[in-house]
C-alpha cells in the first residue's frame, strides 16, 4: 500500500532552479568576463607594448589552448563527477585572470590565458550533464538559459570592463574580474552543488514525483528528448560515423567566421571611425542579443525543425558579417545595429543548434562524448580563427579583406548545412 503512494512534492523552489541559477552566474563572469571582455583588451595591450594585431588577437585565442583536452571530457566527467569540474574550473580562471595584471611578456599572457581556457573548458564540459541530471521536459530550456548567462554576462561586463580600463588601467580590470569570480561564479556553484540529484530530495527529473499515481498519464516526451546518461555510445562511436567529420567541417567554416569577427569587433569598428566607447556598447548589443538567443533557440527546437533553425543561424551569420562588412565602407549605426543584432542571436543560439543537431544524429551517445567531442571542434577553430583573421589583417593592411574571407566562409558552412541536413539515415546506420 505504502509503495503504491507517489511520493509528495517538497513544497518551494524546485533545487534544479537554483543550481540553474548558479550555472547563470557562474557563465556570467566565467565567459563574460574571461571571453567577451577580453576583445577590450586588444587596443590598450596594443599601444602599451606595440605588439601586431596577430599577437594581441592570440592572447585572446589563447583562452582555448587547452582544447585538445576535451577528447577525454566525457571520461573526466564520469571519474572526477561534475562538482569537482565545476569548481575547478572556476577557481582556474579566477587565479590565472588575476595574475594576468602581474606580467607584462607576451609568452606568460599566452601561458595564463591558455590555462584560464582550461578552467574554462572544465567548467563548460560539465553543463549539458549537470542540466540533464535536474530537468527533463525542460531541458532544453535549461540547457538555453545557463547558456545566456555567459552573454549577458559580456553585455553588462564589456561597459563596466571599458570604464575601469579607462580610468584605473587594464591591470585592475584583471584584478576585479578574478575577484567576482571567486565571490559571485565559485561560492553560489559550491553551495548548490551540495545536492548530488533530484533522487537525493526524494524527486524525479523536473521535481516531479518519483511515482506517478495510479491511472495517471506519464508526461509528453518533448520534440527533442533530453540527452540519455545511460546512452552506452562513447567517443570511438562517435568518430566512426562519416556523418559526425561533415558536422565537424561544417562546424569549422561557421566558427572560423564567429572567432574571427567576435576577436576583432573592436578594433574593427574603431577602424571604422567610432571611438572605444562606441565599440564596447557594440559589444554590449551583442552579447545581449546572444542572451535572447540563446534562451529561445531552445524553444525554437522544439516547435520548428532542425533545418529551419539551423538556416535561420547560419543567415544570421552571414547577414551580421556583411553588415559590419559595410560598415568599413560607409560607416552607418543602423548597420552596426543589424550586426550586433543578427551576430548576436547567432553566437546565442548556434551552440544550442549544433549540440541538438549532433544529439539528433547520434542518440546512442553519451551526452558527455557528444559534446566535449563536437565542443573541440568548436574550440579548435575559435583557437585559430582570431590569429588567421589577424595574420590577414597584417598582410593586407585592411579589413576590408579579411571580412570578405570570413563572409566567404559563413557562406561554405551554410552548403555544409544543407548536405549534413540530408543525412540522417546514414549517421543513424552509422550508430
Amino acid at each position: 500500500m505504502h509503495a503504491s503512494t507517489p511520493p509528495v512534492r517538497k513544497a518551494g523552489l524546485y533545487h534544479g532552479w537554483k543550481v540553474l541559477i548558479a550555472l547563470f552566474l557562474a557563465g556570467f563572469f566565467v565567459y563574460g568576463g574571461g571571453l567577451y571582455c577580453f576583445v577590450l583588451f586588444v587596443t590598450p595591450l596594443t599601444a602599451e607594448f606595440g605588439w601586431s594585431r596577430a599577437s594581441t588577437g592570440g592572447i585572446v585565442s589563447a583562452f582555448w589552448l587547452s582544447f585538445p583536452l576535451l577528447l577525454v571530457g566525457g571520461y573526466a566527467i564520469r571519474h572526477f563527477g561534475v562538482t569537482r569540474m565545476l569548481a575547478f574550473g572556476i577557481g582556474i580562471e579566477a587565479l590565472c585572470v588575476i595574475l594576468l595584471a602581474t606580467v607584462s611578456g607576451l609568452p606568460q599572457m599566452y601561458l595564463l590565458r591558455g590555462a584560464m581556457g582550461f578552467g574554462k573548458i572544465l567548467f563548460a564540459a560539465t553543463i549539458p550533464v549537470t542540466c540533464a541530471r535536474w530537468f527533463s521536459r525542460h531541458f532544453g530550456l535549461a540547457l538555453g538559459i545557463a547558456w545566456a548567462g555567459w552573454h549577458i554576462g559580456g553585455m553588462v561586463l564589456a561597459p563596466v570592463t571599458a570604464v575601469i580600463i579607462a580610468h584605473a588601467g587594464w591591470r585592475t580590470a584583471c584584478v576585479a574580474l578574478g575577484i567576482a569570480l571567486l565571490t559571485l561564479a565559485l561560492l553560489p556553484i559550491l553551495w548548490v552543488q551540495r545536492i548530488a540529484s533530484p533522487a537525493a530530495l526524494g524527486l524525479g527529473l523536473d521535481g516531479d514525483p518519483l511515482a506517478q499515481a495510479p491511472g495517471t498519464p506519464a508526461p509528453v516526451a518533448p520534440t527533442h528528448a533530453p540527452p540519455d546518461l545511460a546512452a552506452t555510445g562513447t567517443l570511438p562511436d562517435l568518430l566512426g560515423a562519416p556523418t559526425f567529420w561533415l558536422i565537424a567541417l561544417g562546424t569549422l567554416f561557421f566558427y572560423m567566421t564567429y572567432g574571427g569577427v567576435l576577436a576583432h569587433q573592436g578594433a574593427i569598428v574603431e577602424a571604422a571611425g567610432y571611438s572605444s566607447t562606441a565599440s564596447s556598447w557594440v559589444l554590449s548589443l551583442t552579447t545581449g542579443f546572444a542572451a535572447l538567443g540563446s534562451a529561445t533557440s531552445g524553444w525554437l527546437l522544439d516547435r520548428w525543425s532542425l533545418g529551419r533553425v539551423g538556416l535561420l543561424m547560419h543567415l544570421l551569420l552571414i547577414t551580421g558579417t556583411a553588415a559590419l562588412f559595410t560598415v568599413l565602407h560607409t560607416p552607418s549605426l543602423l548597420a552596426l545595429g543589424v550586426y550586433g543584432v543578427c551576430f548576436g542571436l547567432m553566437i546565442g543560439g548556434s551552440d544550442v543548434f549544433f549540440v541538438t543537431f549532433v544529439r539528433n544524429r547520434f542518440p546512442h551517445v553519451g551526452v558527455g562524448f557528444q559534446y566535449t567531442t563536437w565542443y573541440f571542434v568548436e574550440l579548435g577553430t575559435l583557437l585559430c580563427a582570431p590569429v588567421i583573421a589577424g595574420r590577414l589583417y597584417d598582410m593586407v593592411g585592411n579589413y576590408r579583406t579579411t571580412l570578405g574571407a570570413l563572409l566567404g566562409c559563413a557562406v561554405v558552412a551554410l552548403v555544409l548545412l544543407s548536405v549534413a541536413l540530408r543525412t540522417r539515415a546514414a549517421a543513424m546506420r552509422a550508430v
